[in-house]
């Protein structure tokens, strides 16, 4: 059998901007079922031209399709016009997970993969090429005589039984962003979230067990990337990569041990980081730079709704504490909580303002499908239009703010941070320029 995986290209806020990397998700399932003995193809729209409505699909006896929520709308028609062409279609990602019924009802898809898809792809295409059509596997939904079956996930539990990501079959020259002036590539470490924040939909989509890979599996894909790749700067994608800070400390001296030379940055917590400063030193020495850090709001209240378990005044403590190692702060900051209002949107901009992080992302609050924010404003949503779902729209009707005034709020947020002189100097008008450019 041959398999097509699709990455259908992002509309998004973050691809307008030139930031974006490796679908690492279909990557994984793409050397799962080479290793099982089938032949893939892997496109990624963001780098590749593919137009979906001249392929005839008839070289391939599956199509597989991965989607967030902003790239639904395209990840739908191109799964509409290959099922049109008679090939079988099988969706996945965090947007098919939570929308199963409504993706099988519409006919967009013959089969949804839940949460991670490695074990269940494989599955389910062995099934597929022995003639079984509705096999009952842990992770997959179909529709069955007009009802739609659900066969609940199993998540892998020992991350090291999984194969690396199938970067091959990726045009890799085609990723240029660029971190610490170098052309960096994403790596994956763990999964899962314990802390089940109520805009986020990865403890749903991964699970609440953070589950780790073993330091010695993480360095054998570090040397890959840097010595056949060529690689010199490497983002940990991991959602909460500082969870267990002696693994950390582990891998930071097992990248020096090996002379890998790397620079890094990685997803963390403020309150990770102060508890454990052995840690934060270990990964200077190792190479990390820059850490990406959610704050989300300078107001308590605000932070309550969100279930974040942090307080604002940490922000603070922790950027001293970086300072103090030379890593810069990525610092990132939701607008439009359900209790926000103008003045308190005010004191989060004066307060990112304060920081002295090296970036600052703004993001407009948005209930994607999947997290508990979701199941509390489904009723109010004003638009169905999955590409105003890119963090910087106003989608649900906010009790304070019209769309059009929390769109100005954010624009005004991005413009007072970014023309302070220390950004400004670091930055330059040409960072802000497109970056207010592209927040259309």
């Amino acid at each position: 059998m041959k398999i097509l995986l699709i990455n259908p290209k992002d509309s998004g806020y973050y691809y307008r901007l030139g930031a974006f990397f490796p679908p690492l998700g279909l990557a994984y399932i793409s050397s799962s079922l080479k290793n099982a003995g089938y032949e893939t193809r892997l496109i990624d729209m963001n780098v590749e031209n593919f137009d979906y409505k001249k392929e005839s699909y008839e070289e391939y006896d599956v199509i597989g399709i991965s989607t967030d929520t902003v790239r639904f709308p395209l990840a739908a028609k191109i799964g509409k016009d290959a099922r049109k062409k008679g090939t079988i279609v099988i969706m996945g990602g965090p947007h098919a997970t939570f929308n199963a019924h409504s993706i099988l009802k519409e006919g967009l898809a013959d089969y949804i993969i839940l949460g991670e898809g490695e074990i269940a792809f494989v599955e389910l295409v062995k099934a597929i090429s022995v003639g079984e059509m509705y096999p009952e596997i842990p992770g997959i939904a179909y529709l069955k005589e007009n009802v739609v079956k659900i066969f609940p996930v199993k998540f892998v539990k020992n991350l090291d039984v999984l194969p690396f990501p199938d970067r091959e079959g990726l045009p890799l020259h085609k990723y240029r962003t660029k971190f610490a002036g170098n052309y960096a590539m994403s790596i994956i470490t763990s999964r899962g979230c314990p802390f089940d924040c109520n805009f986020c939909s990865v403890t749903q989509f991964m699970g609440k067990m953070w589950r780790q890979r073993s330091v010695e599996s993480t360095v054998e894909e570090l040397k890959i990337l840097v010595e056949k790749f060529g690689y010199k700067s490497v983002v940990f994608f991991d959602d909460n990569f500082t969870l267990n800070p002696g693994r950390v400390i582990r891998l930071s001296d097992e990248i020096i041990k090996n002379d890998l030379k790397i620079k890094w940055w990685a997803f963390s917590r403020a309150d990770e980081l102060l508890r454990n400063e052995d840690m934060v030193e270990a990964m200077a020495k190792s190479g990390c730079k820059m850490l990406f850090i959610g704050f989300e709001s300078a107001n308590e209240e605000v932070l309550e709704e969100f279930n974040k378990k942090l307080h604002s005044n940490i922000a603070f403590e922790v950027s001293s504490l970086l300072r103090k190692y030379k890593i810069d702060i990525f610092a990132s900051f939701i607008l439009g909580a359900l209790n926000e209002t103008t003045e308190s949107i005010k004191r989060t901009v004066k307060f990112a303002k304060k920081l002295g992080a090296s970036i600052v992302q703004f993001s407009i609050l948005t209930p994607y499908p999947g997290t508990k924010l979701f199941e509390q404003l489904k009723t109010r949503l004003l638009t169905k239009n999955y590409e105003k779902f890119d963090g910087t729209h106003l989608v649900f009707k906010h009790p304070h703010f019209s769309p059009e005034k929390l769109r100005r709020e954010f624009l005004k947020a991005y413009y007072a941070v970014y023309t302070t002189p220390r950004l400004i100097f670091k930055r330059g008008f040409p960072f802000l320029w497109k970056l207010l450019a592209n927040s259309r």
